[in-house]
């Protein structure tokens, strides 16, 4: 069978049966083609040749789909108009719209999921794992024949991803047929049955997952081990700011708190960065990590707010926005999601000189050369002149690393950076940030469900805990990687 992705790729020569009783799970690298082999079995690709037959009834849940739902969300938010933060479409009316559930039905889900705090909440302000967990409720509430999941565990904390094995545990139970496309070989659940490898928009091998599991072809092919550059590519000297003095902490917060309407986020986090310090930030999803990132960022207002120093300047004494994200490099989830506008690889990765989304000033080509050195290290310089909207969503994820490198800043900030990637690429990365940390002025604020993740220059833990009257406070907690 033949289909069609985009006016450029196609899924070739695809044959692939589905017997009753079989639990499927669909891995291969970033850019294989897994995912769009995910929307054929849901009938959402147009077959140029050969037959497809799918089920009546199925549900696809992925990455891309929460950029679709937040970017209706921020078309419809009158909050700049009505001068006040408006909450958005509440959890509980996203998830019943379409279906013929009923609010018992979803306050049984949400309880096995563990998210029935924040079913009264607007969609805008869930977490990445939250939204995930929303997602996939409201697909379970369609009653498919057919589940398949996009890497379905990215993104959620331990509880989460438990409570989700054992929700998908019982899916199959009753009868749903359940595919997985993943990138981790560890998130394949006990209960699949058979496996198929992705490679170049067509399976590369497939059988019982005891046959591919125990495959040395398929171990060798998928093995690789990355070798570290020799030096990380030049500084832009003309575009960087002035090192720090050894002496200034880069952050300081006293008794931060953030909130949203009622609702308490942070509550009087203490937290302090000297020179030098790389940190792990951990806690379960919704407890603030990613607003706590966006304080030092300088994406969240409510720093003016609070008792903060970044870069040894307190906030609102005269500096600008910019004044701070010249000095950091940013890899997150929202970024992502916010890079809409249409660009090239290259263009993508140049502009993270100038902290910019999309590209609006002239560009050396001394930074040219150094973005393709990053590129290069990452192994995405052939990509180089692709629209970077036309890449899987790990390959975005590998740029954008790029983007929050290339200027080497003082801070790097790293939101889940190996969200989307495979074993291969997530492997390279690690050891890359963990070189970066250890050989050059950059020091790493680092987010991880994963503790198998580790980069071993971090030696510093944060985990943000309940607060007893409500919102997240830090801890400082050893060891670092459990």
């Amino acid at each position: 069978m033949t289909a069609k992705i985009n006016d450029r790729k196609s899924l070739e020569g695809i044959t692939l049966e589905i017997g009753a009783g079989e639990q499927w799970a669909l891995v291969g690298a970033n850019g294989s083609g897994k995912s769009s082999l995910g929307r054929l079995l849901c009938n959402a690709l147009p077959v140029i040749s050969g037959n497809c037959r799918v089920p009546a009834r199925s549900a696809f849940v992925a990455f891309e789909k929460v950029d679709e739902i937040l970017e209706i969300e921020r078309y419809n938010d009158d909050s700049d108009f009505l001068g006040y933060v408006t909450e958005g479409t509440p959890v509980t009316k996203f998830i019943l719209s379409g279906t013929a559930a009923d609010e018992a039905q979803l306050a049984d889900l949400a309880q096995q999921l563990g998210f029935t705090a924040i079913l009264e909440r607007g969609l805008k302000f869930l977490s990445t794992g939250e939204m995930r967990k929303v997602l996939i409720c409201k697909a379970l509430l369609q009653e498919p024949e057919l589940l398949v999941l996009d890497e379905p565990f990215d993104g959620l904390d331990q509880h989460s991803c438990a409570a989700l094995r054992n929700l998908i545990t019982r899916c199959i139970e009753h009868g749903i047929r359940v595919i997985l496309l993943l990138n981790r070989f560890s998130e394949i659940l006990p209960g699949t049955t058979h496996i198929a490898y992705v490679k170049d928009c067509g399976i590369f091998r497939s059988g019982s997952k005891d046959e591919m599991l125990n495959s040395e072809p398929l171990r060798r092919f998928h093995a690789f081990h990355y070798t570290l550059p020799d030096a990380l590519p030049e500084i832009d000297s003309g575009h960087s700011a002035p090192r720090l003095p050894a002496e200034v902490p880069l952050i300081e917060m006293k008794d931060a708190v953030v909130t949203y309407g009622e609702k308490r986020v942070l509550n009087r986090v203490n937290w302090t960065v000297k020179s030098g310090e790389h940190w792990k930030i951990s806690g379960p999803n919704g407890s603030g990590k990613s607003t706590l990132l966006s304080l030092v960022s300088g994406d969240n207002s409510q720093a003016y707010a609070n008792d903060i120093s970044l870069f040894g300047r307190k906030r609102g004494t005269g500096e600008t926005v910019w004044d701070i994200k010249k000095r950091i490099g940013l890899v997150s989830t929202s970024l992502q999601q916010e890079y809409r506008v249409g660009a090239t690889v290259k263009v993508v990765v140049i502009s993270g000189f100038f902290d910019s989304i999309g590209m609006y000033a002239q560009y050396s080509p001394r930074q040219q050369e150094i973005a393709h050195e990053w590129l290069e290290l990452l192994h995405m310089e052939k990509r180089s002149g692709d629209s970077f909207r036309d890449l899987s969503y790990g390959e975005q994820r590998l740029v954008l690393l790029a983007r929050a490198m290339v200027k080497q800043p003082d801070l790097l900030i790293l939101d889940e950076p190996c969200q989307g990637l495979d074993d291969v690429n997530r492997e390279m990365v690690l050891k890359l940030v963990d070189h970066l940390g250890r050989t050059g002025n950059t020091q790493i604020l680092y987010v991880t469900h994963h503790p198998e993740d580790s980069i071993p220059c971090i030696t510093n833990s944060m985990e943000l805990v309940p607060a007893e009257d409500g919102g997240y406070t830090a801890s400082v907690r050893s060891p670092v990687w459990t």
